[in-house]
């Protein structure tokens, strides 16, 4: 099995705007002697990845111009949808390029002052939310042996294996910036966090995390659906609401967004509706719960540029800066035309 002359190839097409479907990226897998379909996905992920982080990490290109470029190869990636038993099993659902590239960069630190920020992604996959965080700041965990091994081909500052239900004791409070998008399900029992019970997975592993955050550290969440609310304008009682009061009452909570998962996790093989949780540090004094439903947080986004917006990771720019802005945006579509050249079949 040719792991390396594999992702080369794929990397290479991936360069050059060339699409594929599952049968094609299969049968170019075979030519490499990959036929197990769990590792032909989990490899084609690894390329996207390696190929992503490249453009994030490209000093010429501002902020907004690794965005495009990263959502051109969001576009020219073949459609993950290869399900498998362990996939199903451990509900693992890739955050797309476009959306880690903003959830990182929103946690990454300005180290401009001398020191060296840590980061975390407790639940880490093949590393695709760390993409535009330093590899040898970051430390990464992971449970699956495939994954795991991919991360440990990477030069992360550290590469490791707990349950993400119980962070090591080092880790609390020990990260500057930390970045998630934890499996979803049921607990078995659920776990106290102070006064509120929590019975969810993904928001156990999510206030875990957290944990391990500094203070006036940075965290950006991808948990599984939409907020609901009742005819109070409260939200929905239940699991949400009760993680939701937690952590608006322990956190900053800076912005909660809805993503459409159709229009922009499709690639990713599922069209599950998410939520991209930005959190700005602990609060000195806990006090508060969520708050009533308001247009900002009902309001779903449904494209990449809606999706910038609401992040907007650049506010240095300026109303001058418009023009340029909007030749970026044209030069984005004009690869997005380039791309849809390119037959199917290889």
């Amino acid at each position: 099995m040719d792991k390396k002359g594999y992702i080369s190839r794929i990397r290479e097409d991936l360069s050059s705007a060339r699409k594929h479907s599952k049968t094609t990226i299969e049968s170019i897998a075979k030519g490499f002697g990959i036929t197990n379909k769990n590792l032909v996905k989990e490899y084609t992920e690894l390329a996207i990845i390696l190929n992503a982080r490249e453009i994030a990490h490209d000093s010429s290109l501002t902020t907004y111009e690794k965005y495009l470029e990263i959502v051109a190869l969001y576009h020219s990636q073949v459609n993950l949808s290869m399900r498998t038993s362990m996939s199903v099993l451990m509900q693992q659902y890739s955050t797309p390029a476009p959306i880690s590239f903003l959830a990182s960069s929103y946690i990454l630190r300005n180290n401009s002052d001398g020191d060296f920020p840590k980061y975390l992604e407790p639940s880490a996959g093949n590393g695709l939310l760390t993409i535009a965080l330093p590899y040898h700041y970051t430390h990464v965990n992971e449970l699956d042996d495939v994954r795991l091994s991919n991360l440990k081909e990477q030069p992360f500052a550290k590469v490791s294996s707990w349950d993400a239900l119980k962070p090591p004791a080092a880790y609390d409070r020990k990260f500057d910036g930390v970045v998630t998008n934890p499996p979803f399900g049921s607990l078995s029992e659920p776990m106290m966090f102070g006064k509120f019970k929590i019975k969810r997975l993904e928001h156990a592993m999510a206030l875990n995390a957290l944990r391990c955050m500094k203070d006036d550290g940075k965290a950006a969440i991808i948990i599984g659906g939409h907020t609901s609310w009742d005819e109070q304008g409260r939200v929905t009682a239940g699991t949400n609401r009760i993680f939701l009061n937690y952590l608006y009452h322990f956190y900053k909570v800076e912005d909660i967004i809805p993503i459409n998962g159709k229009k922009l996790y499709s690639r990713q093989g599922t069209s599950i509706n998410t939520r991209l949780i930005l959190i700005d540090g602990a609060k000195a004094v806990p006090d508060g719960a969520a708050p009533l439903k308001n247009k900002l947080h009902s309001t779903m986004v449904s494209s990449h540029e809606e999706l910038w917006d609401r992040v907007w990771l650049e506010p240095e720019l300026k109303s001058s800066d418009k023009r340029e802005l909007n030749l970026l945006k044209l030069r984005a579509k004009a690869i997005q035309i380039k791309q849809k050249q390119y037959d199917w079949s290889e």
